[in-house]
């Protein structure tokens, strides 16, 4: 006697979006099913194929409700999002000058114990600065 066609139930797609969504490999979702590789891949190819991008907008879905609250996490999300979707971030920049904001201006070095080598780098370093903080004059 032949065995009746596998059947798969809709609760048992839901389950196998949910597990392949949040990371279960073929093997786990096939244990905690009771099916082979070859029956999950053949009857559940579409579950397996959005399951991730299903997660991902369900997740995307409640962090954007949470963002958009007044309830208690609302400030977080919404920084998150906000960096992660509309490109904010954080800056820290600091700048070191001189008296009333002027250049810094550098004495007493003494470069005496550099070699010649070293003196050149610093040369062309210095001038290669200098380059970009001077006009082009046209």
């Amino acid at each position: 006697m032949s065995r009746k066609p596998y059947e798969p139930a809709e609760k048992d797609r839901n389950q196998v979006t949910l597990m392949a969504g949040i990371g279960l490999t073929h093997d786990q979702i096939c244990k905690i099913i009771g099916i082979s590789d070859e029956t999950l891949r053949k009857y559940y190819a579409k579950e397996l194929s959005t399951a991730a991008s299903v997660m991902n907008a369900q997740v995307a879905q409640n962090l954007f409700r949470l963002a958009t609250s007044k309830g208690s996490g609302a400030v977080a999300s919404a920084i998150f999002w906000l960096k992660t979707r509309a490109g904010w971030r954080e800056v820290d920049r600091r700048e070191i000058t001189g008296a009333n904001g002027a250049p810094l201006s550098i004495t007493n070095l003494d470069l005496r114990g550099l070699s010649d080598a070293d003196l050149a780098t610093m040369q062309a370093l210095l001038l290669k600065s200098d380059d970009k903080n001077t006009p082009v004059k046209h």
